[in-house]
């Protein structure tokens, strides 16, 4: 039996509540959203699912924000769980998924390399990539801990979105995949599905960039059309018949292909060098060939 413990940021009331904006409250989405994780894997079976608060607040001590990070570590400590999955929406100017760990080179960023992308597709936004924070409910875990950020609650487009409960359902099971492809599990039942936006293809447009050589200029690409962005290295089948445009940004065209299958790029801005990349995106930003 694999035990994961399911951390639903923040609380409801007491000092450790979350962003809020326009009447939408972080503490209250993330119950939300772990719930249905929580719902997800035990619906599989083989998972004994731990939740560090099925309500208003943590199951302990809350009085402060130290004593809530504390019982949240010892829930997921004392239940000798096998990986800590903390939920939680980001605000402060910005799009799109990330995910936080402690340090690199660990099982924790092999499951956030693994979580980051499901993300992106789940919610049709930028992917920010894996960033290492030292925060305490990543610190003080003794089993492997990732802290995902799920959209921009005060982002007009990512906060549209966290309204809406089929959003809400997508990234959810966009974690349930990531925990059970990290932990060995075949995911039975919950096949990533981007809800469609308009008449739109889950994701309209794609940057696919091919190494961290491109990492810099990638999000003003980004910020021109609105679309996530994944190194070729993550790239899954899944992905490519999910985006309608794909982009591509670094090298040649020959080098993006995935299982011995080209990737089928909309465009490709590329140079001989990294400073001739960035010359290419930029260049086709300024004159709107995107």
């Amino acid at each position: 039996m694999l035990k994961v413990c399911i951390d639903p940021g923040h609380n409801g009331i007491g000092p450790d509540t979350g962003a809020a904006f326009k009447g939408l409250l972080e503490q209250t989405l993330t119950l939300k959203m772990a719930g249905m994780v929580r719902q997800g894997l035990e619906q599989q079976g083989g998972f004994q699912v731990m939740m560090t608060r099925d309500g208003d607040k943590v199951d302990g001590p809350c009085a402060t924000v130290l004593d809530s990070l504390r019982t949240r570590c010892r829930i997921a400590n004392e239940g000798n769980a096998d990986l800590m999955v903390s939920i939680h929406v980001n605000a402060g100017g910005g799009t799109g998924s990330e995910v936080l760990i402690i340090d690199r080179g660990g099982k924790a960023e092999e499951c956030a390399n693994i979580m980051a992308p499901l993300l992106a597709e789940a919610g049709a936004w930028p992917n920010r990539g894996v960033k290492v924070q030292n925060l305490y409910v990543l610190r003080e875990t003794r089993m492997p801990a990732i802290l995902t950020e799920n959209g921009f609650i005060d982002h007009e487009q990512d906060h549209s979105k966290l309204r809406q409960d089929q959003w809400l359902e997508a990234i959810a099971k966009a974690h349930i995949r990531g925990i059970c492809s990290y932990l060995g599990r075949e995911d039975e039942g919950n096949s990533q599905e981007t809800p469609p936006s308009d008449s739109r293809q889950s994701l309209p447009a794609l940057i696919i960039y091919y190494g961290e050589a491109e990492e810099r200029v990638v999000p003003f690409l980004q910020e021109k059309l609105q679309a996530p962005a994944l190194r070729l290295a993550l790239i899954t089948p899944q992905v490519i018949n999910a985006a309608r445009k794909i982009y591509g940004v670094g090298s040649i065209e020959e080098a993006y292909s995935i299982e011995g299958r080209k990737i089928p790029l909309y465009k490709l801005y590329g140079g001989e060098s990294r400073i001739e990349t960035a010359q290419a995106v930029l260049q086709a930003i300024r004159t709107g060939d995107v």
